[in-house]
């Protein structure tokens, strides 16, 4: 019988030590592992080394929150609402260590980590990121007429964390929508933990094992986190949350009210429920969505 491996959210960012490579899955406004990342800055963390995939608010809050000392990212934006507010203010002010990478290197440096190789050869796409990004692209030896390739550096988180719709205890984990890079940055870590919408029953997984994105062998912990991924959607279950995330943006813009924000939706918000309650279960409402959830 497969133990469980169902913990809490605390025991899950407990794991995470100052100093660590965090992976963040998800996709810009969509199934960002925010619960997970609203309890690591409760917990304090620091010195962090983020890689997240295509994203926004997650590594933005962490930035903001000064948990994190470097990233490795293809960009980091809010889209429709602007450049990402932290991420760009500590990056240009030094205090953020950025390395930039394109979707070949970040894809390319996941696959080197899941192959157990030192890289990956991709193609050279004729950008000038080798000369910016120079421990992470090193040009591969050619004969004329053939491709130019590159050699992407292994991305190899520490610990990642991913936002999924639901999985049983055993933690076989199911994506109701896209799992982007999700399986691929987990394959490439060293631990991983996701947060799921609900737990289900083995019997469901079974039932619909089609959608079986990361089977228990990957999974090293499950939390579950209703509303988990809020303010980005949750596929199938709910929207992104637009005003909050406007909020967001105008709040990171002053002091003041950056503090005003962390007070009431992170630091002083001490739990999931605590955060969903500073929410008001109308505003949520107004965010769901009626799509088949197949259980």
């Amino acid at each position: 019988m497969n133990q469980s491996k169902l913990i809490s959210i605390e025991e899950a960012v407990a794991e995470v030590a100052d100093g660590s490579s965090l992976g963040l899955g998800g996709w810009i406004f969509n199934a960002q592992p925010m619960a997970l990342v609203r309890a690591l800055i409760r917990k304090g963390a620091k010195n962090l080394d983020l890689i997240p995939t295509p994203s926004s608010i997650a590594p933005d809050l962490l930035i903001g929150a000064n948990c994190v000392r470097s990233t490795v990212c293809v960009f980091i934006s809010f889209e429709q609402f602007g450049l990402a507010p932290h991420f760009r203010r500590q990056a240009e002010a030094g205090t953020l260590k950025v390395h930039d990478l394109d979707g070949p290197g970040i894809a390319g440096g996941l696959r080197a980590a899941i192959c157990d190789l030192p890289w990956m050869p991709i193609p050279d796409l004729g950008t000038d990121l080798p000369k910016h990004a120079p421990d992470f692209y090193q040009p591969l030896p050619h004969v004329e007429g053939q491709r130019k390739l590159l050699a992407a550096k292994a991305v190899k988180p520490d610990v990642c964390f991913i936002h999924a719709q639901q999985a049983d205890v055993h933690g076989n984990v199911q994506h109701l929508g896209p799992p982007f890079f999700d399986a691929m940055l987990a394959q490439a870590s060293r631990r991983v933990i996701v947060s799921v919408d609900r737990i289900v029953s083995s019997e469901t997984i079974r039932r619909h094992n089609h959608l079986t994105k990361l089977p228990a062998a990957m999974v090293d912990a499950v939390v579950e986190a209703p509303w988990g991924a809020h303010p980005t959607a949750s596929p199938t279950l709910h929207r992104a949350d637009e005003a909050h995330l406007a909020e967001y943006v105008k709040a990171a813009a002053q002091p003041e009210r950056w503090q005003a924000y962390l007070q009431k939706y992170v630091v002083g918000a001490a739990s999931n429920a605590a955060y969903l309650d500073a929410l008001g279960g109308a505003r949520l409402a107004a965010l769901a969505v009626s799509e088949s959830t197949l259980v």
